[in-house]
């Protein structure tokens, strides 16, 4: 390994330089939710949204009944239809964002 130059603090670009300053004031520093928390908020999470969005095909992999009949999603499926769209980037980047930000959850 080499050893790198060292340059005298007198030569340094950044002698003289003021401090760099924050762009924005520092976020407050709010008491954050715990695990628990979290999972209920994800858990009470709609996501019916995500229905219009199954094709056929998700319908068919996931074992839902045809497109007509209407599916509703709980916590449970939620997870088995988030997996489906993981597995499948190429589907999952033709969602609208409503639904990408859904699947983040």
């Amino acid at each position: 390994m080499s050893q790198q130059p060292q340059t005298p603090r007198s030569e340094s670009r950044m002698a003289g330089q003021p401090a760099p300053r924050p762009v924005r004031p520092a976020p407050a520093q709010e008491e954050r939710p715990s695990f628990e928390e979290l999972t209920a908020q994800a858990e009470a999470a709609d996501y019916s949204a995500l229905a219009e969005h199954l094709d056929d095909e998700a319908r068919a992999e996931l074992g839902l009944p045809a497109a007509p009949t209407p599916v509703t999603i709980d916590h449970i499926l939620f997870q088995r239809i988030r997996e489906y769209f993981l597995d499948q980037p190429t589907k999952t980047t033709q969602l609208p964002d409503s639904a990408r930000d859904l699947l983040h959850l």
